[in-house]
């Protein structure tokens, strides 16, 4: 239980760096893109909240991953296309509590970036990301440098723990009666 409240914790003050370091340019037209995905990948922490938020047991919103090691949300097939259980009519149903990478996009915090939808860089100060929605109208987000490279490090240091902790769960079979207590003990 101590390891799953301090990845509560680090999740927290990451979660909050980042909503104080990230500036919107230009503001997300709810067009769905991002949620019309196969795979919204969760962690203790966001999976605890979403079940608090929710009030419903771990399968009837999230699914164990092959690998055994990660965890996703489930989703739903709305007109031939797969997007999140909780997108609905054009808007996130868990908004206020939405996973990490979905309350960020498009910022994208991890290394890989660079190789696959590089930022721009302004002044050397500045990455400005925009959203990769083939709409128009796309979100587009800043964040200094050396915030951006704070979070990535601290971020990637909290998976490796999410992900040692989760693994370890998963093989016992214990992961959903684990997130489910504790998201019960916080609902009280």
């Amino acid at each position: 239980m101590m390891e799953i409240e301090e990845l509560i914790r680090m999740d927290k003050e990451i979660y909050d760096k980042a909503k104080k370091s990230i500036t919107e340019i230009k503001p997300c037209q709810q067009c769905g893109w991002c949620c019309n995905n196969k795979r919204i990948l969760v962690t203790i922490p966001e999976i605890i909240r979403i079940l608090k938020h929710t009030k419903k047991k771990f399968s009837e919103v999230f699914v164990i991953e092959d690998n055994k090691l990660s965890v996703s949300i489930k989703t739903k097939k709305i007109d031939s296309k797969y997007y999140c259980i909780f997108y609905d009519n054009g808007k996130c149903t868990i908004h206020d509590i939405k996973p990490f990478q979905c309350f960020t996009y498009p910022i994208i915090f991890h290394p890989a970036i660079f190789e696959i939808h590089p930022p721009k860089s302004y002044y050397g100060k500045y990455y400005v990301f925009t959203c990769q929605s083939p709409y128009k109208g796309k979100a587009i987000s800043a964040i200094e440098i050396d915030d951006f490279e704070l979070i990535t490090t601290e971020r990637l240091l909290f998976l490796t723990k999410n992900y040692d902790i989760q693994k370890k769960l998963i093989s016992k079979n214990e992961l959903a009666k684990v997130v489910e207590g504790v998201a019960k003990i916080e609902r009280t």
